[in-house]
């Protein structure tokens, strides 16, 4: 019986392998039929999306697929991202080949051919696409993975060598472990490498007799040029998004299947595994995004949460929650984070040497990412001290300095290094005004409330999400968490009203963004339009400073609603020494209608 039969007369779901493993860790080598055949329904597929005649199906596609399942066996795509489980790496290639066909039917290829050209170049950039969505990822092996390899009776046969080719005997078992330090995507580079191993002779003579489908196609596995890659290189980016996608839970569309969902708070722990594993977040260093400190890595909160959301949101744009307290609940609730009482986040100095920083963290134990103690990224002497919750830093309150041994302090890089302490804060601008202007004490107007805003597609409001994702209110609220800040006093240049957080205008945008740069900022935070409008629709609020000797001078700028909830701080009361001018009309939010 044919192999395309076998397949076909095979039962969807996946089979357990006809060879047990003999101890735990170690996995039979198994034959290309016995690996493909759970997988015979996508091969059908596959089968039908080429359309080819069957001595074509045989001569060039059947060896490729099974060179294919024969070299990755049943290793996985990745250790903690998409396809991580046994036999992810078979299953995200022959996903990303379906889907690739299914792509390349909706687009001209070679572009901007005649209909007969077309017609004569058809099966040669199939097969192109098809193949190359196949061998995409086949460099993982080489540079991501060390195989290891034993005999059916247990002898030790070292390393596999993926250059060589498959796994061959006297080889019956073999085992995986993951290169610590690995160089990220260095992969996609081996494909050209390894495609003898698989493609077979006549196919490569085929691919090269085109020029233009062969340059493209190498542009293609080899992750180079992507002028070069054209059509071919956006379909295969696109097929291999729509795999990840669909094993990560989100949104891979109707051209794959989608596999089971998996846990938000997983997804997010794996993302950030990812993200310090590839050293897309520095770690212990000053101005790093973490530190590990002990048993703990310490975080820098919104730059880890926000860096863990983007990862997820390219993988899958859909179901990524758009606010950061969401993102904690999730990992609170997981017991990823270890809380501060109820909070997750730690309010801490973090010293290295003779750097010393406060910074708002998040805590979570080295076990909870990494189970293998090997796998850990290395401690680095150095010393938390964390404020009690809720209260003020205390001098004494603190995390032990570890006894690691020290690393000398480096210098910060400007991207990581931490912001800078603004320059101080001058006198707030007070102007004579007219003493027959009507005030409104401010105890007598009602703050109002922010006009319901359409959910997005996590059910957060994106609005608040844009206010918390601000520079200048990133600055701000760092500035306040440090101290750095005043706020309710005469000089400051941010007050507490009963309608909002007041941001004095020209005065706080000046502190930020200097005197070229202010207005910019100023017009950066309006047109997120989460601030209050006056009853005339403009956007700055005019207060009246009440008191022994401040009884003449006027407080103007733009007020933020709902400015703890929305940032996550702890605010004063209303300052009492502020009136509102009365004006005819109620406040409006900045998104209502005129």
């Amino acid at each position: 019986m044919g192999l395309l039969k076998r397949l076909r007369a095979a039962p969807a779901e996946a089979i357990a392998p006809a060879v047990p493993e003999s101890t735990p860790g170690w996995l039979p080598v198994l034959s290309p039929g016995e690996l493909l055949q759970p997988h015979a329904a996508v091969l059908a597929q596959v089968r039908q999306q080429v359309g080819v005649p069957i001595a074509h199906w045989n001569a060039l596609y059947q060896p490729l697929l099974e060179g294919y399942a024969a070299f990755v066996q049943q290793l996985p795509a990745s250790e903690a991202h998409h396809h991580r489980e046994r036999g992810g790496l078979l299953q995200h290639g022959l996903d990303t080949t379906l889907t690739a066909l299914t792509l390349r039917r909706g687009i001209l290829l070679p572009p901007g051919s005649t209909a007969e050209h077309l017609a004569e170049k058809q099966d040669v950039w199939t097969y192109a696409t098809a193949s190359a969505a196949l061998l995409h990822d086949l460099g993982k092996p080489v540079v991501d993975q060390q195989i290891a390899l034993r005999t059916r009776d247990g002898c030790e046969l070292g390393r596999w060598n993926p250059l060589a080719g498959p796994i061959r005997p006297p080889a019956a078992y073999y085992s995986i472990h993951y290169v610590r330090g690995r160089r990220y995507r260095l992969h996609t580079r081996l494909p050209p490498m390894l495609t003898h191993h698989l493609v077979p002779a006549q196919a490569l003579e085929w691919l090269v007799q085109d020029l233009d489908v062969f340059e493209a196609w190498l542009a293609v596995i080899s992750g180079g040029d992507s002028e070069l890659a054209g059509p071919l290189g956006q379909i295969i980016h696109q097929a291999d998004g729509v795999s990840v996608a669909g094993d990560l839970g989100g949104d891979s569309g109707p051209v794959a299947a989608v596999a089971a969902r998996r846990p938000l708070a997983e997804r997010l722990a794996a993302a950030l595994r990812r993200l310090i594993d590839n050293q897309e977040l520095p770690l212990n260093r000053p101005g790093a995004a973490g530190f590990v400190i002990g048993d703990d890595l310490w975080l820098v909160s919104k730059r880890a949460l926000d860096a863990m959301r983007e990862a997820l949101a390219a993988e899958a744009p859909s179901g990524v929650p758009s606010r950061n307290e969401r993102l904690m609940d999730e990992l609170q609730q997981h017991g990823v984070l270890v809380p501060n009482q109820d909070r997750a986040i730690w309010m801490a100095t973090v010293e290295l040497g003779d750097w010393r920083q406060p910074l708002s963290l998040l805590r979570i134990p080295l076990q909870r990412l990494w189970t293998d103690p090997a796998a850990r990224p290395p401690a680095v002497s150095g010393r938390v001290t964390v404020e009690a919750a809720g209260e003020p830093p205390p001098a004494s309150s603190s995390v032990a300095p570890q006894s690691v041994a020290a690393t000398p302090p480096l210098h910060p890089s400007p991207t990581d290094a931490p912001l800078p302490t603004p320059p101080l804060v001058e006198q707030a601008e007070f102007r004579a005004v007219d003493h027959s202007a009507p005030v409104v004490e401010a105890a007598a107007v009602r703050p109002p409330a922010l006009v319901n805003m359409p959910d997005s597609p996590s059910g957060e409001g994106t609005q608040t999400s844009a206010l918390a994702d601000n520079d200048l209110m990133q600055w701000i609220v760092q500035g306040l968490t440090q101290g750095r800040l005043k706020i309710n006093t005469a000089d400051a240049r941010l007050h507490v009203t009963a309608q909002g957080l007041l941001l004095v205008s020209p005065g706080i945008f000046r502190d930020f963004a200097g005197m070229d740069g202010w207005l910019n900022a100023q017009k950066r935070l309006i047109k997120l339009k989460t601030h209050l409008r006056t009853p005339d629709r403009t956007n700055i609020w005019t207060y009246r400073v009440i008191g022994e000797r401040r009884s003449s001078a006027l407080l103007k700028g733009i007020l933020i609603p709902d400015a703890a909830a929305c940032l996550d701080l702890r605010l004063p009361e209303p300052n009492p020494h502020l009136a509102l001018v009365d004006t005819p009309a109620s406040p409006q939010p900045a998104g209502s209608p005129p």
